[in-house]
């Protein structure tokens, strides 16, 4: 009787424990998506760079240019390399939280953090070593689909869309979609493409929206 009473404590017990242990993850977890939708509605502005006003401005220009708009930037450049590695933050992260926060790794962050660097910010790196190539990246938590995250980066780019390499959104050989086509600057014939895929494929990252997109818009001479 004795030991089966023991039995009885132990089981009782157990389930306390495991009980709290449960509730505790899921008020972590409540808590954690909470953050991140907190994070996801600040009221933030992406200014994206207009790609076709940056071709004939130098490196410094470009810079000089960012910050006299009053962007936050993370400057990422490696001296001597011919171009610029830069990144926009959202007005309410520093470039101190930043640099920490790159150097752990997006992939490693919290869904909260990541969506507390991520909305509102971009990267541009600009090369010109063989030519001249503009690159732009960033999230998307506002469109639904790819389509419509790439459509929402052509009309901001002002990409004229009656020059299309084709008749619509197409997907590449790794999956992504895309759609291209050219521009005319001053007698130069630049190609733009830009290019969508679903945020999760870029950082292994749970708690963020499904629908989140990565979108890449390139410019080349």
């Amino acid at each position: 009787i004795v030991a089966a009473v023991f039995v009885v404590i132990a089981v009782f017990i157990g389930f306390r424990l495991a009980s709290d242990a449960i509730g505790a993850v899921s008020t972590s977890n409540e808590q954690n998506q909470a953050s991140v939708e907190e994070n996801l509605s600040r009221a933030v502005t992406y200014d994206l760079p207009v790609l076709t006003q940056l071709v004939d401005l130098d490196d410094q220009t470009i810079l000089d240019t960012f910050t006299n708009a009053g962007y936050t930037i993370y400057n990422q450049t490696t001296e001597g390399t011919g171009g610029l590695d830069l990144v926009k933050l959202p007005a309410d992260v520093t470039v101190a939280d930043a640099a920490a926060m790159y150097a752990k790794g997006v992939s490693s962050l919290s869904a909260s953090n990541a969506a507390l660097l991520l909305n509102g910010s971009w990267s541009l790196s600009i090369d010109r070593n063989d030519g001249l190539n503009f690159s732009v990246k960033y999230a998307d938590f506002s469109a639904r689909t790819l389509e419509a995250a790439i459509e929402s980066a052509i009309v901001s780019e002002g990409f004229d869309q009656t020059n299309l390499s084709s008749n619509g959104v197409d997907t590449d050989e790794v999956g992504n979609k895309f759609q291209s086509g050219t521009v005319d600057i001053d007698g130069t014939t630049y190609t733009w493409r830009v290019s969508a895929t679903a945020l999760s494929d870029k950082y292994d990252i749970k708690g963020l929206p499904d629908t989140a997109a990565y979108v890449g818009i390139r410019l080349t001479a």
